[in-house]
């Protein structure tokens, strides 16, 4: 069991008309146990930058598909910069919680509530012939031969951006999951034959799918300038 301590000082000689000085400690452990918090991303820096004020992004830190719902998670993040105007806008599904100036830090409870992600199967079916072309998710497959099952290998092996693959060798079937329910480039669906045929009369139809739903807590930054800014994270999960 890991043993994590968080300790916040707060002290002013000046700000009320009597010294303020307390400090307060606790011990991170899961939900309702004394057991420790032992899941954690470390401790990482992002160094964010855009072309131009117009072209600057949000960028999400944390999803909520990788932390366990409703748990006990802990999220520290600070601004690095050493300009006293910059800053970075904190948001957790597009709701803006507080800005973190040149400096500042946050140290936070965060409920991960999760979406689920989408699901479908394509089943590589009737007559391929090699060049045939089958397209999703912004990636061509070209087909290498005529057989059905070395085709649905070809499409398991390509690296799609916002899906991932599962495939059994032999098999003529491929599973595609997403790979974050949050995603915010939701690429359509697949809903028919996605192939182009150049000789052969080939299909890849979705033969099941099911409906995800989106997440509604990831955290996500925004600078505030578009030059290098950097911010330190780390989060402590279930």
């Amino acid at each position: 069991m890991a043993t994590t301590t968080a300790t916040i000082t707060l002290a002013s000689a000046d700000m009320l008309t009597d010294v303020l000085s307390f400090s307060t400690t606790s011990t991170l452990t899961t939900a309702g146990t004394s057991t420790g918090l032992s899941q954690t991303s470390g401790l990482s820096r992002k160094t964010t930058s855009a072309a131009s004020a117009a072209a600057i992004q949000s960028v999400t830190l944390f999803r909520a598909d990788d932390a366990l719902n409703s748990g006990a998670n802990k999220v520290y993040l600070k601004n690095l910069s050493t300009t006293a105007a910059q800053f970075f806008t904190v948001t957790i599904d597009q709701e803006e919680i507080g800005r973190l100036y040149a400096g500042d830090w946050m140290f936070m409870p965060w409920s991960a509530t999760a979406g689920t992600k989408r699901i479908f199967t394509v089943t590589i079916a009737a007559t391929w012939a090699a060049g045939d072309t089958w397209e999703f998710d912004g990636i061509t497959l070209t087909a290498a031969d005529s057989t059905v099952a070395n085709i649905a290998a070809q499409i398991d092996a390509l690296n799609y951006p916002n899906w991932i693959t599962t495939y059994v060798a032999t098999e003529a079937t491929i599973i595609f999951t997403e790979r974050y329910s949050s995603s915010a480039s939701y690429t359509a669906v697949v809903t028919a034959d996605g192939t182009l045929n150049t000789s052969g009369n080939g299909t890849a139809n979705v033969s099941s799918s099911s409906v995800g739903a989106k997440s509604e807590a990831d955290i996500s930054i925004r600078p505030s300038v578009h030059t290098d800014m950097t911010i330190e994270h780390i989060l402590f999960n279930e």
